[in-house]
């Protein structure tokens, strides 16, 4: 009776620093069930493999049904975030959706709810801050936003349409 009510109290005090977790920020399934292994093995008293399991799949369950965790959700907030703040390109954004274990349908969704002009003038921004070692360094500059996750036409859009700017 005493273990089931330690054990009961371990799983309440989980699910509760879970839900503080994904609060934070928005979180996709993989993310939440690597922390779950993470919490269930730092317990004083870790549960057998089989409870801890159970208590996995419950606290998705629960996370999932109350809105805690939200694959699609977070891949658009990622996208987002990742245009505006860092500048990234498609390419790099979803490669992070994947490596995050956001799955392709949902990543592709994301992607597309940002206007290809959009993506765009990110490029042409970029381009646009490494202008001055455009000439000297050409090659650089090309590596650099391809690194940064712009598909090739969208480089030489970028990079045409400064050759044109400096010809006007």
């Amino acid at each position: 009776m005493e273990q089931d009510l330690k054990e009961k109290k371990a799983q309440t005090a989980g699910l509760a620093r879970l839900q503080k977790w994904c609060g934070v920020r928005d979180r996709t399934e993989q993310e939440a069930r690597t922390k779950i292994k993470e919490i269930v093995s730092k317990m004083n008293e870790p549960p057998s493999a089989s409870t801890a399991q159970d208590w996995e799949e419950s606290w998705v369950e629960s996370l999932l049904a109350e809105g805690y965790i939200n694959d699609a959700r977070c891949a658009e907030s990622y996208t987002r975030v990742h245009l505006e703040h860092k500048r990234w390109g498609p390419l790099k954004i979803k490669a992070g959706l994947r490596a995050r274990g956001v799955s392709s349908t949902v990543a592709e969704a994301a992607l597309r709810t940002v206007p290809t002009g959009q993506w765009q003038d990110a490029a042409d921004d970029l381009a646009r801050r490494r202008a001055v070692e455009l000439e000297a360094n050409r090659d650089r500059v090309i590596r650099w936003l391809l690194q940064r996750g712009f598909p090739q036409p969208m480089v030489w859009t970028a990079l045409d349409g400064l050759e044109s700017d400096g010809e006007s």
